[in-house]
């Protein structure tokens, strides 16, 4: 077990955000237990990053219970660091195409 801290890439703010509305739409406060369970998904990712199976290359893929959405992130030697939190209902390609551009500086 590698227990370590969790950061974020800014754009996991905009993913966040554009979840809620998909949320909200199905029931009465949606985006907020989506929330919840997005944090329930750090503390687990925080608590041991390699619990969860690589995806492509480098990413590995935690699924947010109870949501069609995903966090990818990548363990560094100090910290892992999640890059994209997506609809996981999109084609494999779109999904590469996201954290291609997202880690292209890295």
């Amino acid at each position: 077990m590698k227990q370590q801290p969790v950061e974020f890439l800014e754009e996991i703010e905009a993913d966040l955000r554009a979840a809620r509305p998909f949320y909200d739409s199905w029931q009465t406060d949606g985006g907020h237990h989506f929330h919840a369970k997005f944090r329930e998904t750090v503390s687990w990712i925080e608590w041991n990053p390699e619990l969860f199976p690589r995806k492509y290359r480098r990413f590995r893929l935690v699924v947010i219970r109870r949501s069609y959405y995903g966090a990818f992130f990548v363990i560094e030697p100090s910290v892992t660091t999640v890059v994209a939190v997506v609809d996981l209902r999109q084609s494999p390609a779109v999904l590469q195409d996201i954290l291609r551009v997202r880690t292209a500086g890295s």
